[in-house]
């Protein structure tokens, strides 16, 4: 399984805003690395997220939930999901696939 790392989740930040706007910065490092370490917690030797969605899931909520940037939470909260699934080979499907223009973040990370 592949796990981003906080050097990629600030590149994530960086691409997200760049692309969309909003304000740079880090309101909160701890939160952002709560939330990294979050998919990899056990608890007596059994892991509290057991499959790959449910890893991602917990990662996206507690980026959303705990605004660990100044802005572009959610967005990056949803691209770190995003490219967390598609580093560890999860195919995403989506109906609004064809009509970007631009190549989406997780082709950006991870190289």
């Amino acid at each position: 399984m592949r796990y981003l790392s906080l050097s990629e989740v600030l590149e994530l930040h960086r691409l997200v805003l760049e692309q969309s706007g909003g304000m740079t910065g880090i309101r909160d490092l701890g939160a952002i690395e709560s939330a990294l370490a979050l998919p990899r917690m056990t608890f007596g030797g059994v892991d509290l997220y057991q499959i790959l969605q449910e890893k991602a899931a917990a990662r996206c909520f507690s980026m959303v939930m705990n605004h660990p940037f100044i802005d572009g939470n959610k967005r990056v909260g949803h691209a770190a999901m995003e490219t967390f699934l598609v580093l560890c080979r999860f195919r995403i499907k989506s109906a609004g696939d064809s009509a970007l223009n631009r190549p989406p973040i997780p082709r950006q990370i991870g190289r």
